[in-house]
């Protein structure tokens, strides 16, 4: 049972595009319907556990409550490559943009979280709660264009709460962090292995728990929670909290030759095979016979850069080869730190039936190992709620905006090299995995629910979030402006809208 639910919540977060970067705005019911805030509001005590433990103090009984979300996203993406050589065996993208839909690779459509709360004096609570926190992945495979792009990453928590009622007005929390992670990128092609037509078949990855979704393995990653909360006047409190990093180290995962000169080798030897009955080693210490072999097929001036970069390789060309094929054994390590986060957030009661939240977080992406490695900056999140209350029936609305971390790429110069752990690979493959393998593009939420209690102690929430269609354009060039005017330019642009739904159950006893 417990195995079965971490795959769902694992793998249904693998399709959340999820929102601030990857991290989902709200992890309870209550608190996406109020725009993910809840640093210092305490909603429920799932949200109380991840957003700020000390609102643990806050509940008077023992609770348990399950969420499930129900999600919507629409993500296409688009590429425009005059570069020849990426796209030697399709001719779409080389002449005009190819759009193409990430189509789903999950067999559910909902994520669970569950919590419990047990209240066990005046002064402690204690808390512990499952959710999925973070994911992300897209699905091109069939679709050369744009790579066979086949990403998924999953994130989820379980996490044990205490919070200590200092005085009447200031509570603390800490909370242990166990994080579980999958990870995989499949875009390869095989050059070895055909299928019947003679077309190159996609290498595959083993999944989790036996699918073909995320990692092998659930990779885990310890940290901690810190929180306070402090009532400045009966109608006003002020919460702030600390997420510590958790650093997530997925084995075999991709392999990162294929980004760089290698993979330009690897890619070329296939062409030169298939197409001509030609080979890279007979043309080891001749660049320009090479330029001669590929200005037909490529034009003069890409041939003679890529025979330039082969020519200027530190290895040798077998050694290239070797090193570029999709093996287990080439396949690379990757570390991909979700960094810490801190927040602040404020709850005014104007009036007996109302509640007005606002919390700010700071994500610091650019200094967690792997994302800041692909150029993300660190994020700063607005977001607002609002909550009515008449009889037994609450109304909530909210607004969540946070600039997509991912960074500014425009007028980039593709063949660039970027280290990215101990991998030297081109800029442009940098800005493909980005714009189309892992777009965390969205941007703006609005969000709005409601909840019924139907007794004292039980109680039902409903939650809609919207995020409108997002943009994102990474773009560059091969040959530099050294005649007034840029060759083989590129551009990935990827458009993203997203829908949720959530439902959420308490009972309190």
């Amino acid at each position: 049972m417990i195995k079965k639910l971490l795959l769902i919540s694992a793998i249904a977060s693998s399709a959340l595009y999820a929102t601030n970067g990857v991290n989902m705005i709200g992890t309870s019911t209550i608190s996406r319907s109020m725009g993910g805030t809840g640093v210092a509001h305490y909603e429920s005590g799932v949200s109380a556990i991840h957003k700020n433990p000390a609102l643990l103090a806050n509940s008077k009984k023992d609770e348990f409550e399950i969420d499930v979300t129900y999600f919507s996203a629409g993500v296409s993406s688009t590429i425009y490559d005059e570069m020849p050589l990426n796209t030697m065996t399709t001719s779409n993208s080389r002449h005009n943009p190819y759009t193409g839909d990430s189509t789903s690779h999950i067999d559910t459509s909902v994520i669970p979280t569950m919590g419990y709360v047990a209240h066990i004096d005046d002064k402690m609570n204690f808390g512990i709660s499952m959710i999925g926190a973070a994911g992300m992945g897209v699905d091109y495979v069939g679709q050369p264009d744009l790579r066979k792009m086949k990403t998924s990453m999953m994130l989820m928590k379980i996490i044990p709460a205490l919070s200590y009622a200092a005085t009447e007005n200031v509570n603390f929390g800490v909370a242990p962090v166990l994080g579980l992670g999958s990870l995989s990128i499949n875009y390869d092609d095989d050059i070895t292995k055909r299928n019947a037509a003679g077309e190159k078949v996609q290498s595959t990855r083993e999944g989790l728990f036996g699918t073909q979704i995320g990692g092998d393995t659930l990779v885990p990653a310890l940290g901690y929670e810190l929180g306070m909360e402090v009532k400045v006047f009966d109608n006003l409190r002020v919460g702030i909290a600390y997420n510590s990093s958790l650093k997530y180290t997925y084995s075999k995962i991709a392999n990162f030759e294929q980004f760089g000169v290698d993979g330009m080798v690897y890619t070329l030897e296939d062409f030169l095979q298939t197409t001509q009955n030609d080979s890279l080693e007979n043309y080891v210490g001749d660049p320009d016979g090479l330029t001669d072999a590929l200005a037909g097929y490529i034009g003069d001036t890409a041939a003679g850069v890529v025979s330039s970069i082969i020519s200027a390789g530190t290895t040798s060309i077998a050694q290239s080869l070797e090193r570029a094929k999709p093996t287990d054994a080439n396949l690379d390590d990757l570390t991909m730190q979700q960094p810490w986060e801190m927040a602040i957030g404020f709850t005014y009661d104007p009036m007996k039936n109302m509640t007005l939240t606002a919390d700010y977080r700071y994500i610091a992406w650019g200094d967690a190992e792997g994302y800041g490695d692909f150029g993300w900056s660190n994020q700063h999140v607005f977001a607002l709620g609002f909550e009515l209350r008449r009889k037994n029936l609450s109304l909530r609305g909210g607004y969540n905006y946070a600039a997509t971390p991912m960074p500014t790429d425009e007028g980039r110069f593709g063949i660039g090299l970027v280290d990215m752990q101990d991998h030297i690979i081109f800029e442009q493959a940098v800005q493909m995995l980005n714009t189309v393998g892992f777009p965390a593009i969205s941007e703006t939420h609005f969000t709005f629910g409601f909840g019924y209690d139907f007794t004292e102690n039980f109680e039902l929430d409903m939650a809609f979030v919207f995020s409108p269609l997002e943009e994102y354009t990474s773009n560059g060039y091969l040959v530099p402006d050294i005649l007034l005017f840029e060759l083989y330019q590129y551009e990935y642009k990827t458009e993203m809208e997203q829908f949720t739904a959530s439902m959420g159950v308490t009972y309190r006893w």
